[in-house]
């Protein structure tokens, strides 16, 4: 009965025979009885049986062997590799012929001087006894061009010797070329785009001693051109051409880098069609358009407006809408012809809403940041707001606001948080200042704090099991220093009742050696705040807070003047505070665009039934004016603060100015009306400052100059009899040093003053956190 099977496997080895190695393979339950691998020279079979699936004494599988082809062909160290096979009486022989590449037996340079051998093969990814890998050597290439380029041999160049590769000899062979510097970089030909704009497309910079290098790459020079091209096509001169060429200096270490520019005619909106439209009329959408008929054709404006009309589209529920707009060449000259198309596709309800990635926080923490519910309209504009704001609550890292389902009209929505790696940060860090002196700081802030959830034991309390998950926030912070001691706890409840109401509830102690007296505080205070939605108010946050606290004023100097002397002892003060904030910029630590606007007033009252009350405003715009390559701002910053006491207020609480995030140039409350024998300050009842800074980037993200003008004056009434100024330049430094340490150094001059201000021409802040 055996020998059917085996006569069968021999006619199939006979048919093998005649018709190649590698036809049609046994299968069906055949057994691989061997696994060979012809013209495996310097590989050991210990690897290559490592490598392959294939196995003798397992069935033979034709789909895994050939897979095992490409395994073999990906490992790099084969030029070729093949598979047969022979049917045998006892089962069928797998081989593998393959030929290896060329092992490198030895890596040598050539025309290397500026840096050595052993520098160069450190660097390069190829080492003795790796295969000859074409991707590997050309990596190689590549580094040293990158290394030589970076010390601004831009004209350097490296060839391997593609003989001695065959016998295993990497060799690569540098030409180094001149060091070379671009010192300038002019624009010719640019009559319509101004060369400072021009100058934003290209990365090719100029040489400034320590900030830049001034690398020269021909490579990147080529691009820049493109770019600039692409520049002016963007702006609507279709036909522009861009070229470039060097000029040398003498020896040919400096050079001059050229664009030329032929602009061509600039091209206009001939007409705007619309197709597919069916929600809006032509009318509706051209009214939300910024281009326009005889204004030229400008890509940025077109893919604006399509962005524009695709926000439109999916705030009313048209979530897959699509916008495009095309241009075509018009059959006048210099004139195009504008299409909007538009796929609107079907309009979508909000269906269920599911909450994932909330492993400890509770559902309606992620809920309420969102502001649709099921049965509205999907609005994306919205769905975007609420990853945004999630984010800024501290509480998650990462979160999306997504459509799923495909039933008709309606979708889920799904909301995907990931929660921050840390239940809450304990702070140490220490800084000096020029206003402060030096400050030591300890904290320990809960951003997803819950007062509701106690431990169930002391263990679980430790291992931060409690407290937590209700969106609260706890800060409990301590500053101890040289010239002032202060001790802070804060809690907020974002959502008070589950209402959109913020609760604060606080405490603190502070105390500070002032010029003519020593004043320390004891305090609690609560406040509520919400986003207004009132018509004249939309977007803007209102908080309505009180204050109670015992001020004392204490160790008066011996020539104290009179006002000081009349505030001595303890004051118990209780005051109401309305304030109204509009926020409208990008980033409220550092913000690059947008503006800031705050008005508030307090009403004060004294424990002797005295009354007064405080009414300030400020407002800052910025605006970034230059963006880099690299994706670094130099922005403009313009601010503004004013402030009016009503009422008979004690020295304590009234306007002072001078120091750092006030007038520069000026010591901290510096500029204030003065009394008494030794001119001490005593605060004023009307305060007015602004101000301009221009901060730009100078190395890396590392170091940012400032430039900047402050102007201000504190008075005694509703009245300008001095106002100060002053101009200045800054650094500011983010150094990592067990963690960031921002540092900023500012040296100002005042330009107007009053004989009895306290000047300060250097002024610094130094900060870390542990």
């Amino acid at each position: 009965m055996w020998r059917a099977p085996a006569l069968a496997v021999l006619v199939l080895g006979l048919a093998q025979a005649t018709w190649g190695q590698e036809a049609s393979s046994p299968s069906g339950g055949v057994t691989v009885i061997a696994v060979e691998f012809p013209g495996a020279e310097q590989t050991s079979r210990t690897y290559l049986r490592s490598v392959v699936r294939t196995a003798a004494g397992e069935p033979f599988d034709e789909a895994q062997a050939r897979e095992d082809v490409d395994r073999l062909l990906k490992t790099g160290k084969f030029l070729t590799v093949t598979l047969e096979t022979e049917a045998t009486p006892d089962g069928v022989v797998v081989r593998f012929p393959l030929s290896e590449r060329p092992v490198v037996q030895e890596i040598r340079f050539e025309g290397n001087v500026k840096f050595k051998e052993k520098k160069l093969l450190s660097s390069v990814p190829v080492s003795v006894g790796d295969p000859t890998d074409a991707y590997g050597v050309r990596e190689g290439r590549e580094v040293i061009l990158g290394m030589y380029r970076k010390e601004a041999y831009g004209e350097a160049q490296v060839t391997i010797d593609e003989e001695l590769l065959n016998r295993g000899i990497l060799l690569y062979r540098i030409e180094e070329g001149p060091r070379v510097r671009v010192r300038k970089i002019l624009f010719e030909g640019n009559d319509a785009i101004a060369p400072n704009k021009l100058q934003q497309q290209i990365q090719t910079q100029t040489y400034v001693w320590i900030f830049r290098p001034g690398l020269y790459d021909a490579d990147q020079v080529e691009s820049d051109a493109t770019a600039v091209q692409s520049y002016y096509r963007d702006q609507g001169f279709l036909d522009a051409r861009a070229t470039w060429r060097v000029e040398r200096s003498p020896d040919g270490e400096e050079l001059t880098l050229w664009f030329t520019i032929v602009e061509g005619p600039r091209y206009t909106i001939e007409s705007i069609a619309f197709e597919g439209n069916q929600v809006f009329t032509d009318e509706q959408v051209l009214a939300e358009l910024t281009m326009a008929v005889g204004n030229p054709i400008l890509k940025t404006e077109l893919d604006r407006d399509a962005k524009r009309l695709q926000t439109l589209y999916g705030e009313l529920g048209y979530i897959y809408a699509e916008v495009q707009a095309v241009q075509v060449f018009s059959a006048t000259p210099n004139q195009v012809l504008v299409t909007v198309r538009i796929l609107e596709g079907e309009q979508v309800r909000v269906g269920r809403i599911v909450v994932r990635g909330n492993e400890r926080t509770q559902d309606k923490v992620v809920r309420r940041q969102l502001d649709l519910y099921p049965g509205d309209l999907f609005n994306l504009t919205e769905a975007k707001s609420a990853e945004q704001r999630l984010v800024q609550t501290q509480i998650f890292s990462r979160a999306s606001v997504s459509p799923v389902g495909e039933e008709p009209g309606v979708r889920d929505i799904v909301v995907n948080v990931e929660e921050a790696a840390k239940a809450g940060d304990f702070l140490f860090g220490a800084g000096v200042t020029s206003d402060s002196g030096l400050v030591g700081s300890i904290m320990l802030d809960i951003k997803n704090f819950d007062v509701f959830d106690w431990p169930r034991s002391f263990r679980e309390f430790i291992r931060l099991k409690s407290f937590h998950g209700a969106g609260q926030r706890l800060r409990i912070e301590a500053q101890p220093g040289t010239e002032f001691n202060r001790f802070r706890i804060d809690f907020t409840e974002p959502f008070l009742l589950d209402k959109p109401i913020q609760f604060g509830l606080g405490g603190y102690y502070f105390e500070r050696e002032r010029d003519s007296y020593d004043e320390r505080r004891v305090g609690a205070n609560m406040s509520f705040g919400r986003r207004l939605h009132w018509s004249f108010l939309e977007g803007w946050y209102g908080e309505l807070a009180f204050r109670v606290e015992n001020v004392n004023i204490s160790d008066l100097h011996f020539f104290a003047p009179r006002e000081v002397r009349d505030d001595k002892g303890d004051h118990l003060i209780t005051s109401t505070k309305v304030s109204l904030v509009r926020d409208r910029t990008d980033s409220r630590f550092v913000p690059t665009k947008g503006d800031r606007f705050t008005l508030s007033y307090e009403q004060y009252g004294t424990f002797g039934g005295d009354f007064f009350g405080s009414l300030v405003s400020s407002y800052a715009w910025h605006k970034t004016l230059y963006t880099d390559v690299e994706d670094r701002k130099s922005v403009l910053t313009l601010r503004a603060r004013g402030g009016a006491m009503f009422g008979d207020a004690p020295v304590f609480e009234k306007f002072y100015a001078g120091g750092i995030g006030s007038l520069r140039g000026f010591e901290f409350r510096g500029i204030s009306p003065r009394r008494g024998y030794k001119d001490f300050a005593i605060g004023g009842n009307y305060m007015l400052m602004t101000g301009a800074e221009y901060s730009f980037p100078l190395f890396a993200d590392v170091i940012r100059g400032v430039f900047f003008t402050d102007m201000g004056t504190v008075e005694e009434d509703f009245e300008i009899t001095t106002w100060r100024a002053s101009v200045g330049f800054g650094i500011r430094l983010q150094v990592d040093f067990f963690g960031p340490v921002p540092m900023e150094f500012d040296l100002a001059i005042p330009v107007s003053s009053h004989k009895d201000d306290e000047e300060q021409i250097f002024s610094f802040f130094i900060g870390t956190v542990f």
